[in-house]
């Protein structure tokens, strides 16, 4: 079953992946004036049937069910009432989606059906960015959409992490700088990305996108003319670059005056503008010192390019060895493989040693189970500590820990060896604990 959602940063992450979601969709329509209705419908919409998911606390309850009902009765209402005969399709089925995603946070109460709403969440997204309307002031509200994303996957990792440290500790104190650890990992992917989109080839530096792959006007300044066509020298070529950064910034000022564009976004797109124009004016001499460094590194990078092409495929094998051993190391693969070899052993072909030392094995079989679900036994506590702890944790299976735990005492303690009879019933107790999980 799916951990429970508790945490109340990852609804509210989730809460605006989902009004973005949906302002990236109603900005396809931004020149009919009602972009900012649009979006603050369907931010109280989301919002409403969010905070209902949140206060279930984890299990979903009659409230929930019930505006699920009501709000999937509403969406489909509308959707043939309204979004149908407005936008038709397939606009009305993105609406549609989102409807039923209003419906389904009403019984958001897992971290699977949090995943799910930030599925859903992408799925509008994606068609927004690919249709024909979109251009690149849409990235005002792509951008924060990938930020409130990226924050509550971490949000909701981190204090997943952080209850299980608390459990493990049988403490209830608060794990202090979990707000400061969300902050700093979301920046760390964010800035990560931000990288990977910087050292790939752009046409020019006020435009998002480049000239190969698919063609879409995501990303896009505007439509631009060659700027000189294909370049007879470096003069022209020079030339052509110029004309098109000017042409970048006249096309942002121009996007700016769009019908409907809210106030604050074309102001941020004039201040973009004016900026962009300054740096260009300020660091000419720079930028063009910068071309020609890169001019040589290229003309570098093409002399030494197999050379530099077995270096990498040699770095790169060795950062999938890396990779996969870190992998196999957070999956824990070996104690997966000593915990089923020791059922296999033990617990079905009961080859396990006489007396004491079957005792031993058997303990250390159920150590094993327990390691592997993250209840490992600390290095500073007992038998008895330990069997306390399992108890609070796995009370389900107290009477066959306790019973293994004081029979492994035993023999471990008493004057005389186990016998058959008390080794049969440990390893009855390992068969039983094992296949709990």
């Amino acid at each position: 079953m799916s951990p429970a959602l508790l945490y109340f940063p990852a609804y509210l992450g989730l809460f605006a992946a989902q009004v973005l979601a949906m302002a990236c969709n109603a900005f396809l329509d931004i020149q009919y004036g009602d972009f900012g209705i649009q979006v603050l419908l369907w931010a109280v919409a989301f919002g409403i049937t969010l905070l209902l998911g949140w206060r279930q606390r984890g299990v979903v309850g009659d409230a929930g069910r019930r505006g699920q009902k009501w709000a999937m009765i509403l969406g489909l209402l509308l959707t043939f009432v309204l979004f149908i005969p407005i936008w038709g399709i397939p606009r009305a089925a993105v609406l549609l989606l989102a409807a039923i995603q209003v419906a389904y946070n009403c019984v958001t109460v897992t971290r699977r059906h949090l995943h799910l709403g930030l599925l859903a969440s992408a799925v509008m997204v994606m068609f927004a960015a690919s249709h024909y309307r979109a251009d690149w002031t849409m990235l005002f509200y792509l951008v924060p959409y990938v930020m409130a994303v990226v924050f509550t996957l971490v949000a909701e990792q981190i204090n997943r992490r952080v209850q299980d440290l608390r459990r493990q500790s049988l403490s209830h104190a608060v794990v202090g700088g979990q707000w400061a650890a969300i902050v700093a990992a979301s920046t760390a992917i964010l800035l990560l990305g931000g990288l990977l989109y910087a050292v790939t080839p752009q046409s020019a530096g006020p435009f998002f996108g480049w000239s190969y792959g698919q063609p879409a006007r995501l990303g896009l300044a505007g439509k631009l003319k060659d700027g000189g066509g294909a370049a007879q020298g470096s003069g022209e070529a020079g030339n052509g670059q110029l004309y098109k950064l000017a042409s970048g910034w006249m096309e942002m000022r121009r996007a700016a005056q769009r019908v409907g564009m809210p106030a604050w976004q074309r102001s941020a797109i004039n201040g973009l503008a004016d900026a962009g124009e300054w740096l260009e004016t300020t660091f000419k001499p720079t930028l063009q010192g910068l071309r020609d460094l890169m001019q040589s590194f290229k003309e570098w990078l093409e002399k030494n390019r197999d050379t530099l092409l077995k270096r990498l495929a040699v770095l790169a094998a060795l950062m999938l060895i890396y990779g996969l051993w870190r992998l196999m190391r957070e999956a824990r693969v070996g104690t997966w493989l000593l915990m089923h070899l020791d059922y296999l052993r033990f617990g079905i072909l009961a080859l396990h040693g006489p007396g004491a030392r079957g005792a031993h094995q058997y303990y250390a079989a159920m150590e094993r189970v327990f390691d592997y679900h993250d209840e490992a036994r600390p290095g500073t506590r007992n038998t008895r500590e330990y069997l306390a702890q399992l108890g609070v944790l796995h009370s389900r299976l107290g009477r066959e820990t306790g019973e293994l735990t004081r029979l492994f005492e035993d023999a471990r303690y008493g004057a005389a060896p186990p016998e058959a009879l008390q080794i049969g019933r440990m390893r009855s107790c390992y068969r039983a604990i094992y296949r709990s999980f």
